[in-house]
Protein backbone atom coordinates (compact mmCIF):
# COMPACT_ATOMS: atom_id res chain seq x y z
CA UNK A 1 0.00 0.00 0.00
CA UNK A 2 1.26 3.09 -0.71
CA UNK A 3 2.18 5.76 1.81
CA UNK A 4 1.04 9.26 1.18
CA UNK A 5 4.47 11.81 1.18
CA UNK A 6 2.92 15.01 0.16
CA UNK A 7 -0.42 16.08 -1.50
CA UNK A 8 0.27 15.26 -4.98
CA UNK A 9 2.86 12.13 -4.48
CA UNK A 10 2.50 8.49 -2.70
CA UNK A 11 5.51 6.31 -2.52
CA UNK A 12 6.02 2.50 -1.76
CA UNK A 13 8.73 -0.01 -2.54
CA UNK A 14 8.39 -3.08 -4.47
CA UNK A 15 11.31 -5.83 -4.51
CA UNK A 16 13.91 -3.03 -3.51
CA UNK A 17 12.70 -0.38 -6.33
CA UNK A 18 11.46 2.59 -4.63
CA UNK A 19 8.37 4.29 -6.38
CA UNK A 20 7.19 7.58 -6.19
CA UNK A 21 3.45 8.13 -7.96
CA UNK A 22 2.79 12.33 -8.52
CA UNK A 23 -0.91 12.03 -9.17
CA UNK A 24 -0.56 15.76 -11.10
CA UNK A 25 2.75 16.81 -11.88
CA UNK A 26 1.78 20.68 -13.24
CA UNK A 27 -0.42 20.85 -9.80
CA UNK A 28 2.61 19.73 -7.50
CA UNK A 29 5.08 21.81 -9.28
CA UNK A 30 3.12 25.18 -8.83
CA UNK A 31 2.11 24.42 -5.61
CA UNK A 32 5.47 23.63 -4.37
CA UNK A 33 4.62 20.13 -3.22
CA UNK A 34 7.50 18.76 -5.02
CA UNK A 35 10.04 20.20 -2.43
CA UNK A 36 9.02 17.74 -0.06
CA UNK A 37 8.42 15.00 -2.25
CA UNK A 38 11.89 15.40 -3.29
CA UNK A 39 13.59 15.62 0.23
CA UNK A 40 11.86 11.86 0.82
CA UNK A 41 13.00 10.29 -2.60
CA UNK A 42 16.86 11.53 -1.34
CA UNK A 43 16.34 10.08 2.01
CA UNK A 44 14.88 6.89 0.44
CA UNK A 45 16.65 6.73 -2.52
CA UNK A 46 19.94 7.16 -0.76
CA UNK A 47 19.65 3.62 0.66
CA UNK A 48 23.10 1.73 -0.33
CA UNK A 49 20.68 -1.15 -1.43
CA UNK A 50 18.75 0.44 -3.68
CA UNK A 51 19.35 0.99 -7.28
CA UNK A 52 16.43 1.57 -9.23
CA UNK A 53 13.30 3.94 -8.72
CA UNK A 54 10.47 4.29 -10.63
CA UNK A 55 8.54 7.24 -11.15
CA UNK A 56 4.95 7.55 -12.38
CA UNK A 57 3.63 10.89 -13.51
CA UNK A 58 -0.21 12.17 -13.55
CA UNK A 59 -1.09 14.68 -16.21
CA UNK A 60 1.84 15.44 -17.44
CA UNK A 61 0.69 15.94 -21.02
CA UNK A 62 -0.55 19.62 -19.81
CA UNK A 63 3.47 20.31 -18.11
CA UNK A 64 4.74 23.28 -19.62
CA UNK A 65 8.06 24.77 -19.73
CA UNK A 66 8.33 25.60 -16.29
CA UNK A 67 7.27 21.72 -15.01
CA UNK A 68 10.39 20.98 -17.91
CA UNK A 69 12.67 23.36 -16.09
CA UNK A 70 11.68 21.76 -12.96
CA UNK A 71 13.21 18.09 -13.75
CA UNK A 72 16.23 19.15 -15.46
CA UNK A 73 16.98 21.13 -12.56
CA UNK A 74 16.00 19.34 -9.42
CA UNK A 75 15.41 15.50 -10.60
CA UNK A 76 18.98 15.80 -11.69
CA UNK A 77 20.42 17.17 -8.46
CA UNK A 78 18.11 14.52 -6.50
CA UNK A 79 19.33 11.47 -9.24
CA UNK A 80 23.05 12.66 -8.73
CA UNK A 81 23.00 13.18 -4.77
CA UNK A 82 20.90 10.18 -4.22
CA UNK A 83 23.45 7.45 -6.00
CA UNK A 84 20.36 5.94 -7.72
CA UNK A 85 21.80 3.43 -11.13
CA UNK A 86 18.06 3.64 -13.14
CA UNK A 87 15.43 5.82 -13.27
CA UNK A 88 12.15 4.34 -14.90
CA UNK A 89 9.29 7.54 -15.59
CA UNK A 90 6.00 6.15 -16.21
CA UNK A 91 3.92 8.76 -18.79
CA UNK A 92 1.91 9.23 -21.35
CA UNK A 93 2.44 9.88 -24.84
CA UNK A 94 5.40 11.36 -25.56
CA UNK A 95 5.47 12.93 -22.73
CA UNK A 96 7.91 10.10 -20.77
CA UNK A 97 10.62 11.00 -23.40
CA UNK A 98 10.33 15.00 -22.64
CA UNK A 99 10.66 14.35 -18.82
CA UNK A 100 13.24 10.91 -19.18
CA UNK A 101 15.72 13.32 -21.42
CA UNK A 102 15.74 16.18 -18.63
CA UNK A 103 16.75 14.58 -15.86
CA UNK A 104 20.68 15.19 -17.10
CA UNK A 105 21.90 13.06 -14.17
CA UNK A 106 25.52 11.75 -15.69
CA UNK A 107 25.70 8.58 -13.11
CA UNK A 108 22.08 7.60 -13.99
CA UNK A 109 20.05 5.34 -17.01
CA UNK A 110 17.19 7.07 -17.50
CA UNK A 111 14.05 5.43 -19.78
CA UNK A 112 10.61 6.15 -20.28
CA UNK A 113 7.30 3.62 -20.50
CA UNK A 114 3.71 3.85 -20.81
CA UNK A 115 3.56 0.84 -19.03
CA UNK A 116 3.83 0.95 -15.38
CA UNK A 117 4.12 -3.37 -15.74
CA UNK A 118 6.84 -3.10 -17.90
CA UNK A 119 8.38 -0.17 -16.05
CA UNK A 120 8.87 -2.59 -13.12
CA UNK A 121 10.02 -5.38 -15.16
CA UNK A 122 12.53 -3.18 -16.22
CA UNK A 123 13.63 -1.48 -12.46
CA UNK A 124 13.36 -4.88 -11.34
CA UNK A 125 15.98 -6.47 -13.62
CA UNK A 126 18.18 -3.53 -13.26
CA UNK A 127 18.20 -3.88 -9.48
CA UNK A 128 18.84 -7.23 -9.43
CA UNK A 129 22.04 -6.44 -11.98
CA UNK A 130 23.54 -3.88 -9.53
CA UNK A 131 22.69 -6.63 -6.21
CA UNK A 132 24.63 -9.32 -7.98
Amino acid sequence: MAQSISEFVEYEEQDGVGIWYIEDMPAAVESGDMEQAEQHYVETASDPDMYSVIVEIGNVENANREVLEHVNKNWTEVSEESGVKTTAYVADGLSRLAISQNNEAKSVTTKGFEDFDDALEWAQEQQQKFMD
